[in-house]
């Protein structure tokens, strides 16, 4: 696998604000899938270092502690530590005016309420991209919404 660097800098400007999706948060932890050095490039040369802050809704930290918890406590601690600990992402909440702009996004683009949640928390926060490894996101969520990058799209085999 072969990623473009390059074309990743370029579509995330530094100190943009980034929102995340559970898919690519997933990548990053898991370290395993294709589009997992991407991930990094994001987790470790963005947000670690001071390059981009970044967001994640609490409903997608809701989805990244489920696998853990079927795994077990010490699963479920490693996932905690990150969420709590990492430096650059701040968990945001879940509010009626977040909660409103998702429901306009699950009617318009008929995407999964978590997904639609990630992409209104972006929104609403104002947050410049939103990174995602999920190929049903559409290229825009409307007009002065965040641009959605799909990480998949930086791989070649």
């Amino acid at each position: 696998m072969t990623i473009d660097y390059r074309a990743l800098e370029r579509a995330v400007a530094p100190d943009a604000l980034i929102a995340l999706d559970a898919s690519v948060t997933l990548a990053y932890l898991a370290g395993t899938e294709a589009v997992s050095p991407a991930a990094a490039w994001l987790f470790d040369g963005c947000l670690a270092v001071g390059r981009n802050p970044a967001v994640l809704s609490t409903l997608t930290a809701a989805e990244l502690l489920v696998r853990p918890f079927r795994v077990g406590p010490a699963a479920v601690a490693s996932v905690e530590g990150f969420l709590r600990y990492f430096d650059g992402i701040r968990l945001v909440d879940v509010t009626f005016p977040i909660a409103r702009e998702a429901a306009r996004v699950r009617a318009t683009t008929n995407l999964a309420m978590p997904d639609a949640i990630a992409i209104a928390t972006a929104t609403d926060v104002g947050a410049a991209v939103i990174v995602t490894n999920d190929r049903r996101w559409p290229a825009t969520v409307g007009p002065g919404g965040p641009t959605i990058i799909q990480l998949a799209s930086f791989v070649a085999a």
